[in-house]
Protein backbone atom coordinates (compact mmCIF):
# COMPACT_ATOMS: atom_id res chain seq x y z
CA UNK A 1 0.00 0.00 0.00
CA UNK A 2 1.47 3.40 -0.86
CA UNK A 3 1.67 6.05 1.78
CA UNK A 4 0.51 9.49 0.43
CA UNK A 5 2.93 12.49 1.65
CA UNK A 6 1.87 16.32 2.13
CA UNK A 7 4.61 18.83 1.16
CA UNK A 8 4.82 21.22 4.12
CA UNK A 9 7.04 24.16 5.22
CA UNK A 10 8.72 24.55 8.49
CA UNK A 11 8.42 27.87 9.97
CA UNK A 12 11.60 27.45 11.69
CA UNK A 13 13.91 27.32 9.30
CA UNK A 14 11.85 27.48 6.15
CA UNK A 15 12.76 24.11 5.13
CA UNK A 16 10.64 22.09 2.53
CA UNK A 17 9.21 18.85 4.31
CA UNK A 18 7.31 16.01 3.16
CA UNK A 19 5.08 14.64 6.05
CA UNK A 20 2.99 11.31 6.26
CA UNK A 21 -0.75 12.30 5.86
CA UNK A 22 -3.05 11.81 8.61
CA UNK A 23 0.44 11.99 11.17
CA UNK A 24 -0.48 14.78 14.11
CA UNK A 25 2.44 16.03 13.91
CA UNK A 26 6.15 15.82 12.24
CA UNK A 27 9.80 16.54 13.10
CA UNK A 28 11.79 18.91 10.73
CA UNK A 29 15.08 17.20 9.33
CA UNK A 30 16.81 20.02 9.08
CA UNK A 31 16.48 21.86 12.55
CA UNK A 32 14.28 19.42 14.69
CA UNK A 33 11.30 21.92 15.25
CA UNK A 34 8.11 19.79 16.01
CA UNK A 35 5.57 20.98 13.69
CA UNK A 36 2.20 20.41 14.85
CA UNK A 37 -0.93 19.49 12.35
CA UNK A 38 -4.24 20.45 13.38
CA UNK A 39 -6.17 18.55 10.55
CA UNK A 40 -6.42 17.01 7.21
CA UNK A 41 -7.12 20.09 5.20
CA UNK A 42 -5.72 23.29 6.84
CA UNK A 43 -2.09 22.73 8.39
CA UNK A 44 -0.81 24.81 11.19
CA UNK A 45 2.94 24.77 12.06
CA UNK A 46 4.40 25.89 15.10
CA UNK A 47 7.33 25.38 16.79
CA UNK A 48 7.18 23.80 20.28
CA UNK A 49 9.84 25.21 22.98
CA UNK A 50 10.66 21.94 24.55
CA UNK A 51 12.77 24.19 27.54
CA UNK A 52 9.90 26.23 27.62
CA UNK A 53 7.49 23.69 28.24
CA UNK A 54 10.02 21.81 30.82
CA UNK A 55 10.40 24.86 33.22
CA UNK A 56 6.65 25.99 33.22
CA UNK A 57 6.20 22.83 34.10
CA UNK A 58 8.77 23.22 36.70
CA UNK A 59 7.45 26.45 37.83
CA UNK A 60 4.30 25.39 38.40
CA UNK A 61 5.74 22.12 40.88
CA UNK A 62 7.74 24.86 43.06
CA UNK A 63 4.82 27.41 43.06
CA UNK A 64 2.57 24.56 44.18
CA UNK A 65 5.16 23.07 46.74
CA UNK A 66 5.28 26.95 48.07
CA UNK A 67 2.03 27.20 48.62
CA UNK A 68 1.77 23.87 50.31
CA UNK A 69 4.49 25.01 52.33
CA UNK A 70 2.40 28.32 53.13
CA UNK A 71 -0.48 26.36 53.99
CA UNK A 72 1.56 24.29 56.32
CA UNK A 73 3.12 27.02 58.29
CA UNK A 74 0.00 29.10 58.35
CA UNK A 75 -1.62 25.91 59.77
CA UNK A 76 1.41 25.97 62.80
CA UNK A 77 0.78 29.62 63.43
CA UNK A 78 -3.19 29.02 63.84
CA UNK A 79 -1.80 26.18 66.19
CA UNK A 80 0.39 28.10 67.98
CA UNK A 81 -2.50 30.78 68.70
CA UNK A 82 -4.97 28.56 69.75
CA UNK A 83 -2.60 27.13 72.29
CA UNK A 84 -1.26 30.59 73.25
CA UNK A 85 -5.03 31.63 73.31
CA UNK A 86 -5.80 28.93 75.58
CA UNK A 87 -2.91 29.42 77.98
CA UNK A 88 -3.49 33.05 77.92
CA UNK A 89 -6.89 32.21 78.90
CA UNK A 90 -6.43 29.86 81.91
CA UNK A 91 -3.71 32.06 82.86
CA UNK A 92 -6.53 34.88 83.04
CA UNK A 93 -8.97 32.76 84.96
CA UNK A 94 -6.78 31.89 87.61
CA UNK A 95 -5.52 35.77 88.34
CA UNK A 96 -8.72 37.35 88.56
CA UNK A 97 -10.32 34.42 90.94
CA UNK A 98 -7.47 34.79 92.98
CA UNK A 99 -7.76 38.59 92.79
CA UNK A 100 -11.74 38.14 93.46
CA UNK A 101 -11.06 35.81 96.79
CA UNK A 102 -8.55 38.40 97.77
CA UNK A 103 -11.08 40.96 97.50
CA UNK A 104 -13.87 38.77 99.05
CA UNK A 105 -12.36 38.42 102.25
CA UNK A 106 -13.00 41.83 102.96
CA UNK A 107 -10.14 44.19 105.01
CA UNK A 108 -7.71 46.71 103.64
CA UNK A 109 -4.89 43.99 103.67
CA UNK A 110 -7.56 42.17 100.88
CA UNK A 111 -8.30 44.36 98.88
CA UNK A 112 -4.52 45.82 98.94
CA UNK A 113 -3.10 42.46 98.08
CA UNK A 114 -5.97 41.82 95.41
CA UNK A 115 -4.91 45.27 93.26
CA UNK A 116 -1.41 44.58 93.93
CA UNK A 117 -1.54 41.24 92.48
CA UNK A 118 -3.99 42.12 89.42
CA UNK A 119 -1.78 45.47 88.75
CA UNK A 120 1.29 43.95 88.72
CA UNK A 121 0.71 40.38 87.94
CA UNK A 122 -2.68 40.71 86.09
CA UNK A 123 -1.85 43.80 83.68
CA UNK A 124 1.14 41.93 81.82
CA UNK A 125 -0.18 38.44 81.88
CA UNK A 126 -4.10 39.61 80.50
CA UNK A 127 -2.79 42.42 78.63
CA UNK A 128 1.16 41.41 77.31
CA UNK A 129 -0.70 38.51 75.90
CA UNK A 130 -3.57 40.20 74.29
CA UNK A 131 -1.29 42.39 72.57
CA UNK A 132 0.85 39.32 71.62
CA UNK A 133 -1.90 37.20 70.77
CA UNK A 134 -4.67 39.35 68.81
CA UNK A 135 -2.14 41.83 67.45
CA UNK A 136 1.62 41.29 66.98
CA UNK A 137 1.20 37.67 66.17
CA UNK A 138 -1.29 38.39 63.19
CA UNK A 139 1.47 41.34 61.97
CA UNK A 140 4.24 38.94 61.93
CA UNK A 141 1.61 36.39 59.76
CA UNK A 142 0.39 39.47 57.66
CA UNK A 143 4.09 41.10 56.88
CA UNK A 144 5.30 36.92 56.12
CA UNK A 145 3.13 36.77 53.44
CA UNK A 146 3.17 40.31 51.84
CA UNK A 147 7.18 40.20 52.12
CA UNK A 148 6.21 36.56 50.30
CA UNK A 149 4.48 38.21 47.30
CA UNK A 150 6.88 41.19 46.88
CA UNK A 151 6.35 43.48 50.15
CA UNK A 152 8.82 46.13 50.83
CA UNK A 153 9.58 46.87 54.80
CA UNK A 154 9.60 50.26 55.97
CA UNK A 155 12.89 51.62 57.58
CA UNK A 156 13.19 50.82 61.22
CA UNK A 157 15.57 54.29 61.25
CA UNK A 158 12.54 56.40 60.10
CA UNK A 159 10.94 55.52 63.66
CA UNK A 160 10.30 58.28 65.44
CA UNK A 161 9.66 60.63 62.26
CA UNK A 162 8.59 63.63 63.61
CA UNK A 163 12.05 65.44 64.21
CA UNK A 164 12.86 64.37 60.61
CA UNK A 165 12.89 66.16 57.07
CA UNK A 166 10.35 65.01 54.98
CA UNK A 167 12.61 64.65 52.17
CA UNK A 168 15.05 62.72 54.21
CA UNK A 169 11.81 60.30 54.79
CA UNK A 170 11.00 60.60 51.47
CA UNK A 171 14.04 59.74 49.83
CA UNK A 172 14.44 56.50 52.43
CA UNK A 173 10.80 55.27 51.20
CA UNK A 174 11.80 55.84 47.96
CA UNK A 175 14.91 53.78 48.49
CA UNK A 176 13.15 51.05 50.43
CA UNK A 177 11.11 50.70 47.40
CA UNK A 178 7.75 52.46 48.07
CA UNK A 179 6.59 53.85 44.76
CA UNK A 180 2.95 55.93 45.75
CA UNK A 181 4.42 58.64 47.98
CA UNK A 182 2.73 62.23 48.43
CA UNK A 183 4.11 64.39 50.20
CA UNK A 184 2.03 67.49 51.60
CA UNK A 185 2.55 70.81 53.02
CA UNK A 186 0.59 71.95 56.05
CA UNK A 187 1.23 75.72 55.76
CA UNK A 188 0.73 75.92 59.55
CA UNK A 189 4.35 77.87 60.40
CA UNK A 190 3.74 81.93 60.40
CA UNK A 191 6.25 82.99 62.59
CA UNK A 192 8.61 79.87 62.28
CA UNK A 193 9.21 79.73 66.20
CA UNK A 194 7.57 76.69 67.34
CA UNK A 195 7.78 74.37 64.24
CA UNK A 196 11.10 73.80 61.91
CA UNK A 197 9.78 74.24 58.24
CA UNK A 198 10.08 70.51 56.44
CA UNK A 199 9.31 68.56 60.08
CA UNK A 200 6.98 65.35 59.39
CA UNK A 201 3.86 65.74 61.39
CA UNK A 202 2.60 62.73 60.26
CA UNK A 203 3.33 59.42 57.93
CA UNK A 204 0.04 57.45 56.94
CA UNK A 205 -0.05 54.05 54.72
CA UNK A 206 -2.99 52.66 52.87
CA UNK A 207 -4.88 55.59 55.15
CA UNK A 208 -3.64 54.43 58.55
CA UNK A 209 -0.86 56.27 60.85
CA UNK A 210 2.54 55.38 60.72
CA UNK A 211 3.76 54.39 64.54
CA UNK A 212 6.51 51.72 63.77
CA UNK A 213 9.34 50.63 61.32
CA UNK A 214 9.67 47.40 60.18
CA UNK A 215 5.95 46.82 58.94
CA UNK A 216 5.54 45.16 55.39
CA UNK A 217 3.47 46.64 52.48
CA UNK A 218 3.49 46.55 49.05
CA UNK A 219 5.19 48.37 46.74
CA UNK A 220 2.55 50.77 45.61
CA UNK A 221 0.15 51.34 49.03
CA UNK A 222 -0.53 54.40 49.08
CA UNK A 223 1.58 56.89 51.71
CA UNK A 224 0.82 60.13 52.72
CA UNK A 225 4.01 62.51 54.31
CA UNK A 226 2.35 65.62 55.84
CA UNK A 227 4.63 68.01 56.81
CA UNK A 228 5.41 71.51 58.84
CA UNK A 229 6.11 74.57 56.25
CA UNK A 230 4.69 78.03 54.94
Amino acid sequence: MSVKLIAVRCPECNADLSVEEGRPFAFCTYCGTKVMIHNENEYVFRHIDEAALKKAENDHIVHMRELDSREKSDNRMSGLRMILTVIWLILSLIILTICIVKWAAGGETGWTQGFLMLFYLGGPVIGGGAYLIFKLIPEKETDKRISASGGVRIPKELVPFQDKDYQFVLSSLRNAGFTNITCMNLHDIRLGILQKPGRVETITINGEELRTGGRVFYPDAPIVITYHGK
